[in-house]
């Protein structure tokens, strides 16, 4: 949720959209939130929007990089595996 009460919302590739493969890389570029496979995709997909609340139901884990500052990102070999955090490099 946002300061204001209203859903924070979150780009998604169509894996995770899905729910055919598990989040592994979580994005906060430019201030925006990316919750994504890891994995490839095709060059015409386009991403998907969705509540972020979503997502923390499906893996509670998340809440684990809800405080990644923007323009950084955390990346996991595995949905048990890990958060590594690293700054985005631009």
């Amino acid at each position: 949720m946002t300061e204001d009460g209203k859903e924070q919302l979150a780009f998604v590739c169509s894996h995770v959209f899905e729910q055919t493969g598990p989040i592994l890389l979580v994005s906060h570029a430019d201030g925006d939130w990316q919750f994504l496979c890891g994995g490839g995709h095709e060059e015409e997909e386009i991403p998907q929007v969705i509540g972020m609340n979503h997502l923390f139901e499906r893996d509670p884990s998340l809440h684990q990089v809800m405080n990644l500052p923007k323009d950084w990102e955390a990346e996991r070999a595995s949905a048990s595996a890990t958060w590594v955090r690293s700054k985005i490099n631009a």
